[in-house]
């Protein structure tokens, strides 16, 4: 059986102005692919009916990077350093979140999706790192593949188990976890404190983590077991 794994996808308004599409990065698709699932990109609704297809068709779930989430989903108003956001993107991934979680489907969260899992799971954000104190540089300015910082990873985690006590990674976000919501432990933190990586307890595979693993797996092979352990709890629901 190949799972099939549902991708979250990205709404935009196109530059010429000719309408809106749908879309992701192809790294994520290929991450799928070279780790033995069918990647299917979900179109972004806020439709209740579908979503719950989308959970009852699909085996597993990544749930991918994008702008940031609207603050007043966790009860927040906007701080200036909050940048671009969608309600459109907000109304269907936190729901679908919740749903997935409740349905048991195995999921991986990067980046806005680890955000959008701490906030499904009824948690908060920084609106911007530096609101979390004296920080590193979270953002980096080098390719998509290169080192950003290292993550220091909790022993008896499924990352520690992927990666040992420590890793390093790449690094392109400005929010990150605040209040931790229901049912997540922190599994990693970057060196300044910073939320790298939670897990939810107790669950077939539902991880989280702020870092972009599809950007450096073309570069090196060191991020497949993230996928490849998606794809084998997949198997396992069989």
């Amino acid at each position: 059986m190949i799972p099939q794994i549902g991708i979250t996808t990205v709404h935009f308004k196109r530059p010429n102005g000719s309408g809106a599409s749908h879309g992701i990065n192809d790294t994520y698709v290929n991450a799928v692919i070279k780790t033995g699932g069918l990647p299917v990109l979900l179109p972004v609704t806020d439709d209740e009916s579908l979503l719950d297809i989308y959970v009852e068709k699909m085996d597993g779930f990544l749930f991918s990077g994008g702008v940031d989430i609207s603050p007043s989903f966790y009860g927040e108003n906007p701080h200036r350093l909050l940048s671009d956001t969608s309600l459109v993107l907000d109304r269907c991934q936190i729901p679908l979140m919740r749903k997935v979680i409740q349905a048991g489907k195995p999921l991986l969260a990067i980046c806005r999706g680890h955000q959008v899992l701490n906030v499904a799971c009824g948690g908060t954000l920084y609106q911007d790192v530096t609101l979390h104190g004296d920080v590193m540089k979270h953002f980096q300015a080098t390719d998509n593949g290169d080192y950003s910082h290292l993550v220091h990873i909790e022993k008896g985690s499924r990352l520690y188990e992927m990666f040992g006590d420590k890793v390093w990674t790449n690094s392109f976000h400005h929010q990150s976890v605040k209040e931790l919501g229901q049912g997540l432990v922190v599994t990693a933190r970057a060196e300044d404190g910073i939320v790298e990586g939670v897990e939810l307890a107790g669950y077939p595979y539902g991880l989280g983590v702020q870092w972009h693993p599809e950007a450096m797996f073309p570069v090196e092979d060191s991020m497949r077991p993230l996928f490849t352990g998606l794809i084998e709890a997949c198997r396992k629901q069989d």
